[in-house]
């Protein structure tokens, strides 16, 4: 997120909230503390849970750590490491109670994560978001917000291996707009040049990481380009899953049937292709499961079940 937009953002969720007429109980889980609105995790971390004690002091917060446990703003203060980025978690923790194994690839607006389930249990490497760099578990690209020097040093143009230049003149909505992937209104990241999302206005941003403009290529050049682009971030969530794969020990063969459950604007589209092009074939989609049609809101829904859950809700998980 750009400076200045958290803490705006965070106050109106909470005004929204307390508008309800009865709250039995609420659940938090954050990325946000990793913007550069803040300094340092720490702050982040602190101001969050700051806003939310504040407004809901009497009902006791409960918030998700890193290890899938709902745990006192109080603890998670003292131990901020263990909330900071830990959507995944929650999300994990309702997988694992449907399926037996599977591997989740949450493909965002940034970040993709890859989290596999065996035995009902989540079974990663690492738990902070360095740790998950390091294991696969976190590949850092998503379908809104990543620049395409970040994924790309050079493309070919006209014939030409031809370098990227290292800018940001264009993010990957540009290139998954072209491409039919978002809609113009799924297109809600800050643009690269704070122009507009039309086709347009997309093409002259990724001609431009060539240090050109749609006079130089047209249109039929810039779509083959977002296409490579688009087959090289597929490449980069695959070198992920194939780390993941390779620790679990588990025989090939058996791919075929290994469940892959998608989610995340991007998890239909980068998330299903890698793991096909990985030689997986069996596919569940995580809305389609909890029964929501925003993928975005799949970490929200799924700590709302948990807090119910633990607040003594008799839930039927399904069973697949």
């Amino acid at each position: 997120m750009g400076k200045g937009k958290i803490p705006g953002a965070l106050q109106k969720v909470s005004t929204q909230l307390s508008k309800r007429s009865k709250i039995d109980g609420i659940g938090i889980t954050m990325t946000a503390e990793l913007s550069d609105v803040f300094e340092s995790k720490f702050e982040g971390v602190k101001y969050i849970l700051e806003i939310v004690e504040k407004k809901w002091s009497n009902i006791n917060p409960l918030v998700m750590d890193n290890t899938g446990h709902l745990i006192s703003i109080n603890e998670a203060c003292k131990n901020y490491l263990r909330v900071s980025s830990a959507n995944w978690a929650a999300t994990s923790e309702v997988l694992a109670k449907i399926f037996q194994n599977c591997i989740l690839i949450d493909t965002g607006s940034t970040t993709t994560d890859i989290i596999p389930i065996i035995n009902h249990k989540v079974a990663v490497s690492g738990r902070t978001d360095t740790d998950r760099l390091s294991t696969g578990e976190l590949v850092y690209t998503g379908i809104l917000r990543s620049s395409i020097p970040s994924i790309v040093h050079s493309i070919r143009v006209k014939g030409k291996e031809t370098g990227i230049a290292s800018e940001i003149f264009a993010l990957t909505a540009d290139v998954h707009f072209l491409l039919g992937n978002i809609s113009q209104e799924e297109y809600s990241t800050e643009i690269a040049d704070s122009r507009g999302t039309s086709r347009e206005e997309c093409l002259s941003r990724l001609a431009r990481t060539v240090c050109a403009d749609t006079d130089l290529l047209g249109e039929p050049e810039l779509i083959r380009m977002a296409y490579y682009i688009y087959n090289k971030q597929v490449e980069k969530i695959g070198d992920g899953l194939k780390l993941v794969w390779k620790r679990l020990l588990i025989e090939e063969k058996l791919k075929l049937n290994f469940p892959i459950i998608t989610t995340g604007l991007g998890g239909r589209i980068l998330g299903r292709d890698a793991a096909s092009k990985q030689g997986f074939r069996r596919f569940f989609d995580m809305g389609s499961i909890l029964g929501i049609k925003d993928p975005q809101a799949v970490p929200a829904v799924s700590t709302a079940l948990l807090v119910a859950e633990n607040k003594g809700e008799k839930l039927v998980w399904p069973t697949y």
